[in-house]
Parts: C-alpha cells; sequence; structure tokens
C-alpha cells in the first residue's frame, strides 16, 4: 500500500476545493453531487468523504479559503489608515471589487454566493453563515463610519448605518451586474467612481 504524505493529502483537498468552486459555479450548488465533484478532481468517493462531510462543508471551505487574505487586508488597513476611517472603508471596497475581479478564487466563489447558490432547505446554513458575515461587516463598517463623523470628515446628518446599509447596496448591485457578464464594465474602475461619488456625498 501505497503511504499517503501530509503534504499529498493537501494536494487532494485543494484539487477537491478546485473542482467544487468550478463545478459549483457552472451548475449551482443543487445541481451538483459530492460525487461529481470527487469525479471532476479524479480521486474516489471515499476521499472527498474523508475530507469533507457534505456540500455545506465545501462550501464553507471556499469561504474560509478566501477570508483570510481578505482579514489581512483588514489588518494592514487598520495599521495604515488607524486615524483615517473614512480611507479605510474605501480602501476595504475597493480591495473587494478587485479581489472579485482579479482573484479566480475570489470570482468563482462570489459567483456561487451570488447566482448559483439556492437558498432552500437544504442550503439554508450557507445563507444563513453569509448573511451573519455580511451583518457582522456591516457594523464593523458603521463603527468606521462613526469615527469619521466624530472627526468631522462626514456631515454630522447623516444616519451612520442607513449610510452603510446604502454603501453596501452599492458595492453588492456592482458586484452582481459584473458578475453577470465581466465583460459589460471594468469592475475596478467603476467601482472607484461610484465609490468616490457616494463618499464625496456623505462628506461634511
Amino acid at each position: 500500500m501505497v503511504r499517503r504524505t501530509k503534504a499529498d493529502a493537501l494536494t487532494t483537498r485543494s484539487e477537491l476545493l478546485n473542482a467544487a468552486e468550478r463545478l459549483f459555479s457552472e451548475r449551482g450548488v443543487s445541481n451538483t453531487s459530492m460525487m461529481q465533484v470527487a469525479e471532476a478532481a479524479g480521486v474516489t468517493r471515499g476521499a472527498i468523504y474523508h475530507h469533507f462531510e457534505n456540500k455545506l462543508d465545501l462550501i464553507y471551505a471556499l469561504m474560509e479559503r478566501v477570508s483570510l487574505p481578505i482579514d489581512e487586508m483588514r489588518q494592514e488597513l487598520r495599521q495604515q489608515l488607524s486615524d483615517k476611517p473614512l480611507a479605510q472603508i474605501r480602501e476595504r471596497c475597493l480591495d473587494i471589487t478587485k479581489r472579485v475581479q482579479d482573484d479566480p478564487h475570489m470570482r468563482l466563489l462570489a459567483n456561487i454566493l451570488c447566482h448559483k447558490c439556492e437558498y432552500v432547505e437544504d442550503t439554508l446554513p450557507i445563507h444563513l453563515r453569509h448573511l451573519n458575515g455580511r451583518n457582522e461587516c456591516i457594523d464593523e463598517t458603521v463603527r468606521l463610519l462613526q469615527l469619521a463623523q466624530e472627526q468631522g470628515d462626514v456631515a454630522a446628518d447623516v444616519d451612520p448605518r442607513l449610510a452603510i446599509i446604502g454603501l453596501f447596496a452599492l458595492i453588492d448591485g456592482l458586484l452582481y451586474n459584473w458578475l453577470l457578464d465581466t465583460e459589460f464594465f471594468d469592475l475596478t474602475a467603476a467601482a472607484q467612481k461610484a465609490l468616490d461619488h457616494y463618499l464625496n456625498g456623505i462628506r461634511a
């Protein structure tokens, strides 16, 4: 019997994630089986269930794979722009849109969550996890806007929470429409202009 190393296991896991990412993006989560993912990755049924319990487990792993660099980006911005919360908000938004445009893993995951994940009973946990992450991000960004308002960079009559909900709607709308047709417009350029117009509208 050939003894598999830890490196072999990590390679197999990565290949399974890549296959799931591709198939979920093409066919949708509900229309893709675990066996189809295993076949696309060139492994056995036993191999995929050794690494992942089910499709939910696969989706969670795909989300975790892109979350680490995003968390690192946010930490860097906190250090670099600690006294400029409005600039932090701008750079965070632009970084996300750039990652979706330039990083294949981020783009495919965004497409799965926006267009290919049917939020029915079987996949409801994915929706709830996505929703919780979104809400945490909104709360954190609201706090940044409140700091900017306290510094006098944001108009006093702006409601920070409503302003951030509007900002998320702007960015989410750009991502949603760009993923429908990635040739229709340049996502990064459009996000930069739209974001600057929006932020200028709430400045003091």
